[in-house]
């Protein structure tokens, strides 16, 4: 009973917290449009100080209502960012001391009272931003600023006329955009534009570099406090990282949560609405539904949904036990070290590549860039992943996938395969984690070249494979094979409804990611057993939202991306139709 009331009392904050968010639009909204009409009760003023007054009003509408936004996504920084614009026009409403000014900052005050009562609600960090984002960012506040510098320049020059400057508002838009870059020497001294055009001019630089500092802020906290962060995480991932996904917690790609009623870190990026976690969070077994909770009720608080990608059967129970939604997503290759070999027939077609690239003259080495770099090694690493991504069927995932980090290996391990000609021609890396068994390493890049010979990677496998053996490594994971082996037994009494969109995917969609051709690629090298992976999600009733999320944090392009590689895939099957129809004829 106190649960439902503790659910019910939290349904209704967030609800709150929404009206809130939707009358702080509404007063946004109401002053940007205010700022453009002609204010009658200060005619008498100078015009100078009236447009001076709608260009710092229309800035600060305008930011206050794009933030509204991330406010309800529950994003800490527009709650912040919020809080100061309304501040200030509280401020500035209360000095005016006109009747109607001092109603809205009444208003204001209000509003920000409702938010800062709900100040812990807001709680969801900035997400990552790319290098592409944080320059965009820049590019649309400094437009914005300089189309704001030409409207108000272009409103006050009509108030005072210069019968020899053209009226029209590109004259004006230009002549404000040169007076912001020096182009333009700007009305004489004493002049009735020329104390505007001195506030117009620092009020608009002063929100450029506003903007550069918030473009560049990932990139500063990262400098100042992310090493840290780091560094606890790799204990944590070292020690209890049962998901061979878990090594990829430490990719600068996730936003991370360390637990606060035990040790625990879980990685996860933010898509809209939905929070997105990759493999299952990181602590000792005994914490796990402790942290598990805590995570959720964080979600819950900041109005976000939930899913966790590719998590283990490890924890089944717990899920099932905190109400997740769960369903099989694929399953995960994985070889005991201490069983496996290529003898018999099982065995014959790894046994085959490996002797196969052995005779072609391939040789396997490791690459230890934590004892010394090769400027060789690693610019054929690079080569190597371009010409690998012309091949593949969309862009490079992320999120999912680790990368080579070769500035900062930390733990993985390397190994690159040579032609009999010295060429470097395909290479591996390896991230480790925990199993029941004691430690192992998921291979977590494979990439070749379209010329390399025919096993080279299969060779580098089985290398890589003795080499942990006799470490005393006990599990190798190939990863999830996505979607593999989702359709239903023919004795199993209930379908899974988001199971079957998921095989109807991997049956109708392999254009677009190649499903088939990696789960084949996989059974190639003749797993010791294949392990489920699973999603869970909160709430229980799945919306396609959360599904979006999946697909758009993998894959930066989104739907776009794949869409143009089952139209390639599509092009690359009739034409190859039709060769065969005319050698036929």
């Amino acid at each position: 009973m106190r649960g439902t009331e503790l659910k019910l009392t939290q349904k209704n904050r967030i609800i709150l917290e929404n009206c809130l968010i939707a009358a702080l639009s509404l007063l946004s909204l109401s002053m940007l449009i205010a700022s453009f009409f002609p204010a009658l009760t200060f005619s008498r003023r100078l015009m100078h100080l009236l447009i001076l007054e709608k260009m710092s009003a229309r800035m600060f509408s305008a930011a206050l209502l794009i933030l509204q936004y991330y406010l309800y996504q529950r994003r800490r920084v527009a709650w912040w960012g919020t809080l100061f614009l309304l501040g200030l026009s509280l401020l500035q409403h209360v000095w005016a001391r006109t009747p109607l000014l001092i109603v809205i900052a009444c208003v204001e005050a209000l509003l920000m009272t409702g938010l800062i009562c709900s100040g812990k609600d807001f709680c969801i960090p900035s997400a990552r931003a790319s290098l592409k984002h944080s320059i965009g960012l820049l590019l649309t506040v400094s437009a914005a600023v300089f189309l704001n510098a030409g409207i108000s320049y272009h409103m006050a020059r009509h108030h005072v006329p210069a019968p020899s400057r053209s009226q029209a508002f590109g004259s004006s838009l230009r002549q404000a955009v040169g007076l912001l870059l020096g182009l333009y020497e700007g009305s004489p001294a004493g002049s009735p534009l020329d104390h505007f055009e001195t506030v117009l001019f620092w009020f608009s630089w002063g929100l450029i570099l506003l903007a550069l500092l918030l473009a560049l802020r990932p990139w500063i906290q990262q400098f100042l406090w992310m090493r840290d962060q780091l560094d606890q995480a790799r204990q944590l991932v070292l020690t209890y990282g049962q998901n061979p996904a878990s090594y990829l917690t430490l990719e600068k790609d996730k936003l991370l949560y360390f637990g606060r009623n035990c040790r625990g870190v879980l990685p996860y990026g933010i898509v809209g609405s939905t929070v997105v976690v990759n493999g299952d969070p990181v602590c000792a077994p005994e914490d796990f539904a402790t942290f598990l909770t805590e995570f959720s009720q964080f979600c819950r608080k900041s109005n976000h949904r939930l899913i966790l990608l590719s998590i283990t059967p490890a924890f089944l129970e717990v899920y099932r036990a905190q109400g997740f939604g769960l369903a099989k997503c694929g399953e995960e290759a994985r070889f005991d070290l201490a069983a496996y070999n290529t003898a018999g027939k099982k065995g014959a077609k790894m046994r085959m590549n490996v002797n196969h690239a052995t005779k072609a003259g391939v040789s396997v080495s490791e690459y230890r860039p934590l004892q010394e770099r090769e400027p060789e090694v690693e610019a054929a690493f690079n080569r190597i992943t371009a010409e690998w991504l012309t091949g593949k069927k969309s862009g490079l995932l992320t999120f999912t996938m680790g990368t080579a980090s070769l500035d900062e290996p930390l733990d993985r391990r390397y190994f690159y395969a040579r032609d009999r000609g010295g060429k470097i021609c395909a290479f591996n890396v390896y991230c480790p984690y925990k199993d029941s068994g004691g430690s192992g390493y998921m291979a977590d890049i494979t990439r070749r070249t379209h010329d390399a010979p025919g096993g080279v990677t299969e060779k580098i496998m089985y290398e890589a494979f003795m080499v942990f053996k006799q470490e005393g490594c006990h599990s190798v994971s190939m990863g999830i094979a996505p979607l593999a082996n989702l359709a239903p037994a023919a004795d199993s009494p209930r379908r899974n409804s988001v199971e079957w969109l998921l095989n109807l995917v991997y049956e109708h969609l392999n254009g677009c990611y190649g499903f088939k051709d990696l789960y084949r690629a996989k059974e190639n090298y003749n797993p010791t057993e294949w392990i489920p992976g699973y999603y869970a999600w909160l709430p229980r009733l799945p919306v396609p939202s959360m599904f979006y999320a999946v697909i758009r944090i993998q894959n930066p392009r989104g739907l776009l991306d794949f869409a143009w590689g089952l139209w390639r895939a599509l092009r690359r099957s009739r034409r190859t139709a039709h060769n065969t129809s005319d050698k036929a004829a």
